[in-house]
Order: C-alpha cells, then structure tokens, then sequence
C-alpha cells in the first residue's frame, strides 16, 4: 500500500488506496470515448475533447500491462448513434479484434451556472469495463465532477479537460477491481514502482549531451583530448547510466540523449564532432558511446526507476562526407547553402551550415528514415523521440512520418519537434501542420531570459503567456527551457547573477507545460557560444542551483495546479506581473516584482526584485468580459501619404509583421479586446514610397484591466 496526501494550504487528509494492479503479461483492451451531444453545434466544439482524456486513460492502464487500441472515429461515431450502454458495447465488442477487454467510456459535458466570478460545469462520465466476448462481465461505474472555468469563451473542450485527469483515475481503479482476482488475467502483483512509465512526460525533461556527461568505460573513448573544447572528452553511455541516481534525486522525469547514432568524428573547419549532430550511419550506435546493449541496459535503467528515455533524432541532413551521400547522391536535395534564411524553400530543400540535405520527399529517402526509426524503437523501447531541426523538413513529412510511426509503435510514443523561432503564431501553426504532440516554447525562454537577465519589462512573460491561447493545449503542447546546448546558457546571459538565474527557473518550473533543463544548469555551468556553452559536466552536490530546481520540481510534482491550471492575469505594470492558476480545489499566485519596493496582491506580500509562489483556495473572481480599448498616439512623425500602424506580438496585431498591422485613422483606434488581455505592441509609420519606420524605445504592454466603458490609452511616439 502507499498513500496519497491531498495538500492545499496544510495538510488535510490522507488517504490509502491500493496500488495499481500489474498483469503477467502485455493485454490489448478494445477502447471508445463516446460523447453525447445534444446539437450540432456541440459536435463540433468536441470533436477533438475525447483526446485529453484516451491520453490520461493510457498512460494510466500502461502502468498497469494494458495497452488501449481506441476505435477510428468512424466507428465512434457510429457508437455515438445509439443510446444505450449494451448496445454500444455489444459494437464495440464485434470491433474488438485481438482484444481481451473492453472499456468504454460515455461522457457529457453540462453548463451548470455562473457562481462567485466562476463557470461551473458538471462532466458525466459511465465507465463500464468487460471481457472480451463475455459481457455478462461487464461492470460499470457513474461519475459526475464538477469543473469550475475562468473564462465565458472557455466551453465544453477546456471543461473535458479540465476533467481528464479525475475522470481517467476513476476508470483506472474500475478496471483495477476488474482484473483483480480473476484467473484469466494474471497478475505480477503490486505495482511499486511501475515497471513502465506513461510515455509523454509530464515531469522534467533533462538534456544529456553525452560525451560531456560522463565517462563509463575508457576502452571506447578513442582519441581524447580534454584540454580542447572541440575534442572528444570520453562521455558514454555507461557513464551516464551510473549517473542515474542524480537526475532521479533532482527530480528528473524523463531523460534526452543527445544523438548517438554513428557521426563524424573529425572536426571540420575547426568546429568539433563530439555533439552528435553530424550522423553518418542512423543505424549503428557511435563507438565511442558504447555499441547497442549499452543503449538498451541505459533504456531498462531508466524504466526501471519509473523514468522515461527520450532519443534524439536528426532527419534532415547527414554528416558532410557521410557514406551515403556517395552511395545515393540522387538521396540529397544538392542545392547548396542557405542563403535566405526566410525563403520556405530554401529552408527545407538547401544545407543548413553545409551538411548534405535529404530530399524526404523521394519514397527511398522516406522508407530508409521511417525503418531505422522503427528499428530503434524496437530494440530500445524509447518513450518518445526529440525530432531535430524541424523547420528545416516539410510539414507534409513530418504528417506522414508521425502517421506511420505511431501506427508502428507503442500507445502514448511521444514526438517532440524543435524549431527555434520565437513566434508563438508560427509555433502554433507547425504544431497543426506537423502533427507533433509538442514543441519547444523558445518564445518563453527569449521572454524569460529578456526579463531576468537583460533587465526587459516583465510584460515580456506577460504578453508570451497570453498567447497561449493560439495553442490548442499549452500545457501539453509546449516544453519550456530557459536555454539549450545551440544557446548561451542561462548563467552566463545573466552576467553571473546566481539569483536572477534562480528567479528563471523559478518562473519556469511553475508554468504551465513541460519544462527541460539543459545538463550543467543545476551547478552553473558556463559558455557563451560553442563550444564553451557544452563544457564537461561538473557533479556538486552542494551546488545552490541544485537544490532550488529541485524543490521547485518536488514542488510542481505536489501541485498540479502549476502545470495545468488555468491561468488569469491579475496584475501587470512596467515592474510588476501577478498570475493566478486555478486547476480544482487548488489555487497558486505567482508574481513577479522587479521593482524597488514590496507589492501586494490578494494580500500576499511580493518582496522586491523577487518571485513568490503561493498555494491557495480557488479565489471568488468576477466573470470577465470583452471591453473597448481606445488607443490614441500624438507626435507621430506623419507627412502627407503617410500612414500610422499599431504592430504586435499577437495575430490581431500582425505578429510583428507590418503588412498585417492595424492603420489608426487621425491617430485613434478603437479594438475590441477581453479583459485580463496583454498585448505587446509598438507603433510604425509607413512611409509613402512603401518604407517602414519604427518608433525608438522598448517594446509597450498593455493589460486590459476590468472596468466599466472604454479603456482609454495615451501613447506619445518615442522618436
């Protein structure tokens, strides 16, 4: 047995429960979320909500030795068209193919009533769990939970998955009592710890660069040289695995390799080959790393301790004198280097710094990536891979890359993709277009480490969090980080200043989404460009860094309030940023004051130039609605033909592009906007003759406080 304790202000109440039940051997469960919609309008607002809770539902019964093969939507639908329980799983049992049990789900999500500044609703769920082809079996349990939203335009989709988590705990202890005791479903006992982790993370991630971390066996390291940063330094995967122990006690959920397919080794140009990067054969382990046994023992390490293993993989391009580009030179796109870096094409079909570009539209091209990337997964058993470089390889590729490999691979298989842009649009968009399950949030590292470390107004956090609302699900959707091994690391952006480093993480470790942590981070490694930014990990306990991310991560861990709640901006001012989150009977404030003096908010006492986190009770706040800005500028520099545009961060404001900018006409505008809204704008002149000025100074924030009539705001153009 173990116990879970509930905690809000204090504790409250414990309570023991069984742990989960683990059978003998692997069991395919025939699966259907059904969602009873009284119109068409609600069909279409849910047509992608069963997805938040069959994810929660895996990940659950994955632990457990089960595996969910959901319905196509075709069939659901057809489910969909009957009331009734039995008739529904007599469908979904003719459908069940290899399945040995059936679980469906039957959903509907009601509107309750507006009470105390908050939206109820009320999701209803029956579960009913039987054996395959015995539904005399069947056994069923009712649920109904409340769900309190924040905003009016937050509908049926945020309150099914605001119920996700809750309705899946509830399944999972139904198919528990279920397996348990019945004869036919061995079972290996007591789950503690779980043999297998659900596959997509939602603790930390850490990134290991693996010939910097650690040295297990000097027989592999080849030429060596530690005096130079460009060298090899002998890091394997052995010494790695012997350095489990300290990702586990920091908190570390899931751990990233950097590649370790077989690379170029030699430098070129003088820039070193130890990072991996340069893959020459994507189906051979690198020597100096080790050979693929000590992949697969670093991959039972990781699962064994509850961890999941996350495995780098680069698509675009191979090493610049890499076998195969002799062997298939019609594989590359041969175009030469980039040379517009905001040319599409170029982009995708050019060399990124000179390295051979596959042309992935071409079948053999596609084939070869696809089966070595299946071939890992079946003999290490990763939980999800860190796809490279995305921009630089089609949409139409990654779509059907993610397609087929997740018809390949085990339920929950996870797809990271990096693309370093700093636009939540274009983000938001790669996303959809990709078909990733998430992406790296470069635009809250640029706005986090602009704040912290170069002393840039906190409306830069503010206006970045705001966009969330072009992802379809930001905290599922985006892996924060606060630098990675192509960036600066944090340290060193912040000059050295070990406290606002410590302010950084603190904001990101309490934010929404996954974080990840660069290795070194945790005792202050230092390195402007490369390669002093990957210099070898340094292991000190003592380390103050350490052990603030990790009581942040044991923190976040405790409240999942952090990184799931819903989010409402409270305050905002040139110096100051509070933000409430609230995820059930859980509240948390986390303000920021980079100002000379103690603020206040909610009767909490923001020390100066600090962050504080502070749990509380859901707080009664008033429904808030759309209000009118008016926005009037004076002094702009205007001659005849000239014409005064408002550009921002966000979509409604061109993205910062000015052909997609907002003319003021007399120097007014007026824009309809909610309230607790935060834009991030500057104002621009376009010239008669097409030319584009833009006014001097930082970047302005707006914060769309609640109030009654029009929000008046006067700006002076800063020449």
């Amino acid at each position: 047995m173990r116990s879970l304790c509930i905690l809000s202000l204090a504790l409250v109440a414990c309570i023991h429960r069984p742990s989960p039940l683990r059978l003998a051997q692997p069991t395919p469960a025939a699966f259907a979320v059904v969602i009873d919609r009284d119109t068409e309008v609600l069909k279409s607002r849910l047509s992608g909500a069963p997805e938040e809770l069959a994810g929660r539902l895996e990940a659950a019964l994955e632990e457990r030795n089960v595996t969910l093969r959901a319905l196509p939507d075709a069939r659901r639908e057809a489910l969909e068209a009957s009331r009734e329980t039995v008739q529904r799983l007599r469908a979904l049992d003719a459908d069940a193919g290899e399945a040995r049990i059936l679980l469906l789900a039957e959903t509907k999500v009601v509107f309750y009533e507006l009470l105390q500044g908050r939206y109820k609703w009320t999701v209803y769920a029956k579960f009913t769990v039987a054996r395959k082809g015995d539904l005399a079996t069947a056994t069923s349990v009712e649920v109904n939970l409340p769900v309190f939203l924040l905003y009016d335009h937050e509908r049926e989709p945020e309150a099914m998955r605001a119920a996700a988590p809750g309705l899946a705990e509830r399944a999972a202890a139904l198919v528990d009592g279920f397996l348990r005791g019945r004869p036919e479903f061995p079972a290996e006992g007591d789950l503690v710890p779980p043999k297998s982790a659900a596959r997509r993370p939602n603790g930390a991630i850490y990134f290991a660069l693996i010939d910097r971390f650690a040295n297990g066996d000097k027989a592999n390291d080849g030429a060596v040289d530690l005096k130079d940063p460009n060298a090899f330094h002998g890091g394997d995967l052995k010494g790695l695995q012997g350095r489990l122990d300290w990702l586990q006690s920091l908190g570390i959920e899931t751990v990233w390799l950097s590649p370790v397919f077989q690379m170029r080794t030699a430098p070129f140009f003088g820039h070193g080959a130890f990072h991996g990067y340069w893959v020459e054969d994507f189906n051979r382990i690198e020597p100096r790393f080790g050979d693929e046994q000590a992949l697969r023992s670093l991959s039972d390490a990781v699962h064994a301790r509850g961890m999941k293993l996350m495995l780098d993989i680069v698509l675009n391009h191979v090493a610049m004198d890499a076998p195969l580009t002799r062997e298939h030179p019609e594989w590359f796109h041969n175009q030469g280097p980039i040379t517009d870096w905001n040319d599409k094409t170029q982009l995708e079909t050019h060399d990124v710094h000179g390295l051979p570009d596959l042309a992935q539209e071409k079948d053999a091209v596609y084939r070869h990536l696809l089966e070595a990337s299946l071939r890992w997964i079946d003999s290490v058993n990763p939980d999800g891979f860190r796809l490279d470089a995305v921009k630089h390889i089609s949409a139409a590729f990654w779509k059907r890359y993610a397609r087929d490999l997740k018809a390949n691979a085990p339920p929950g298989f996870w797809l990271l993709g990096e693309a370093l842009d700093g636009e939540p649009e274009k983000l938001a968009a790669l996303l959809k277009e990709g078909a990733f399950d998430s992406v790296f949030d470069f635009p809250l590292k640029f706005a986090l480490t602009d704040t912290f470390c170069k002393g840039r107004p906190v409306g830069r956090v503010a206006a970045t969090l705001d966009l969330d609302r072009l992802y379809g699900d930001a905290a599922a959707q985006l892996v924060t980080l606060l630098d990675n091994h192509d960036l600066p690391r944090v340290l060193t952006e912040c000059g050295g200043d070990l406290q606002s480093v410590k302010d950084a993480l603190t904001v990101l470790l309490t934010a929404r989404g996954t974080p990840s942590l660069q290795y070194g981070t945790e005792v202050g490694l230092l390195g402007k460009e490369e390669p002093a930014n990957r210099s070898d990990m340094q292991f000190d306990e003592g380390h103050p860094l350490r052990k603030h991310i990790a009581d942040l991560l044991a923190l976040r861990r405790a409240h999942p309030v952090l990184a799931l709640g819903s989010s409402r901006t409270l305050a905002l001012d040139e110096t100051f940023f509070a933000q409430l989150r609230v995820l059930g009977d859980e509240a948390a404030l986390i303000a920021i004051n980079r100002g000379k003096e103690a603020r206040s908010i909610l009767g909490i006492e923001v020390p100066a130039n600090a962050v504080r986190v502070e749990l509380l009770k859901p707080q009664a706040l008033p429904a808030r609605g759309p209000r009118l800005v008016e926005l009037t500028v004076q002094g702009a520099p205007l001659a005849a033909g000239d014409t005064l545009l408002l550009a921002g961060a966000s979509p409604e404001l061109g993205s910062w592009d000015p052909s997609r900018a907002l003319a003021l006409q007399g120097g007014s505008l007026s824009l309809p906007l909610r309230e607790g809204a935060v834009l991030e704008y500057k104002l621009i002149v376009r010239r008669r003759d097409g030319s584009i000025a833009w006014e001097h100074g930082e970047d302005r924030f707006l914060f769309v406080s609640e109030g009654k009539g029009p929000l008046q705001v006067n700006a002076t153009w800063r020449a």
